[in-house]
Parts: C-alpha cells; sequence; structure tokens
C-alpha cells in the first residue's frame, strides 16, 4: 500500500512532498530522482505525511 512521504532540505525552510511510496527506503530513492543526485544530502529530513503533514509557509505581505 502506498504511503505518502515529505522532506526538507538541509538549510532551507521549504518543505516538499508529497511522494507517494511504500516506504521510506522507497521514498528515498525517488527523492534522489526528482533532484537528480546520486547520494541524498546530509540532513535531508524525509518524514510519513500521515505522522506530520507538510507546513503551510505563507510569507507576509509588504504593505
Amino acid at each position: 500500500m502506498l504511503k505518502s512521504f515529505g522532506y526538507k532540505l538541509p538549510g532551507y525552510f521549504m518543505e516538499y512532498g508529497p511522494v507517494p511510496a511504500v516506504d521510506e527506503e522507497e521514498a528515498r530513492k525517488l527523492i534522489r530522482a526528482r533532484l537528480n543526485v546520486r547520494r541524498l544530502p546530509w540532513g535531508l529530513q524525509v518524514w510519513d505525511l500521515a505522522n506530520r503533514p507538510l507546513a503551510k509557509w505563507k510569507v507576509a505581505e509588504a504593505s
């Protein structure tokens, strides 16, 4: 059964997803392909969206 995963690159505040995958290992493979890299960056965070949804970021409008 497919789950949805989110990920966050180290040093950035944006969270990306959903990445549909069977488990976290497959999600990491798909993220590596999406980023077009041989190895995932050190400090990359991957989590199951069932446990914690993606954060909704709002940028304050300049007045």
